[in-house]
């Protein structure tokens, strides 16, 4: 059964996926967070200041600073100045789209079905508590290498700093062999209680002989030893935790996780490493390197 469209609507729709699909990959991509869909029902009904936000979303200043800047880049939501924030009218254009369609989806209503009778089943049957995912580490060790490296500060300092690595790597092919060279990206300077802004650099593995170019710098990393866990980071971002505190929570149980070790916390650089490091931010999955010695 073929979708219900006119073959102008048709011509449009392929039309528009075939010119702007990454930037419609990444503006849905941006609004697929729980709390950034809360934050955008807030201000279709009025703009908001970023204090009466926090309170609405009850999210840390860091955590807003980045779900807010995030929704700024990708057009939804406008910065009108001193602290006050309102949905764009594209914003409200794609919400609206999205609730109509999700509203008249089956998928909704067979949703509705299944939660029916998902309460009907825990209504009589005793809950068990979950447990704990345990931690994966392993150790792992990098050897010395010379990277390319790029830094933003900002509100939204990873996507900044990324736009211009890819700008600089991709016409180089460098991103077209991630074993050869990897991307790694760190927080330079790490946020703080009071500002919005923070930055972040990342690194990707070259030959010795490239050059520095513009904002592009050549530096040299010694290696060295590293507790390694991974994560989802749409569900860290997500997460209690995170909107309490403003960070990642594996990082934090990976540190405990050093403590508890026969290893003691090291002085060289910790590292963040996507496993595809051009995935969109909700697809991200990341590996977090604790540096230890022995």
């Amino acid at each position: 059964m073929g979708l219900l469209m006119s073959s102008t609507d048709n011509d449009v729709i392929l039309n528009v996926l075939a010119r702007f699909q990454e930037d419609v990959s990444f503006i849905l991509g941006t609004i697929a967070f729980k709390r950034r869909l809360q934050l955008l029902a807030a201000l279709l009904k009025e703009p908001q200041t970023f204090n009466k936000l926090q309170k609405v979303a009850k999210l840390g200043k860091t955590a807003l600073a980045h779900h807010l800047g995030m929704l700024v880049k990708a057009g939804v939501v406008s910065h009108t100045g001193k602290g006050r924030y309102e949905i764009s009218k594209d914003g409200a254009e794609f919400l609206r789209a999205v609730s109509l369609a999700y509203d008249n989806s089956r998928r909704r209503k067979a949703l509705e079905v299944a939660r029916r009778a998902d309460y009907i089943q825990k209504a009589h049957t005793k809950l068990k508590e979950p447990k704990m995912k345990e931690l994966n580490v392993r150790i792992v060790r990098l050897e010395s290498m010379h990277v390319a490296s790029v830094r933003s500060i900002s509100k939204t300092p990873e996507h900044d700093a990324w736009a211009k690595m890819h700008a600089w790597a991709e016409p180089k092919g460098l991103l077209e062999n991630l074993d050869k060279h990897p991307v790694f990206g760190f927080n330079n300077p790490s946020p703080s209680p009071g500002r919005n802004e923070y930055g972040y650099e990342f690194w990707i593995r070259v030959d010795p002989e490239t050059q520095p170019e513009g904002d592009v710098k050549i530096k040299e990393f010694k290696g060295g030893l590293y507790a390694v866990t991974t994560c989802n980071l749409k569900e860290e971002l997500e997460s209690e935790f995170f909107e309490k505190e403003g960070y990642l929570e594996s990082w934090k149980n990976l540190v405990d996780w050093v403590k508890k070790s026969k290893y003691s916390y090291g002085e060289h650089q910790g590292l963040e490493k996507a496993h595809d490091p051009t995935a969109s931010e909700e697809e991200l999955i990341l590996d977090l390197y604790c540096p230890i010695q022995e």
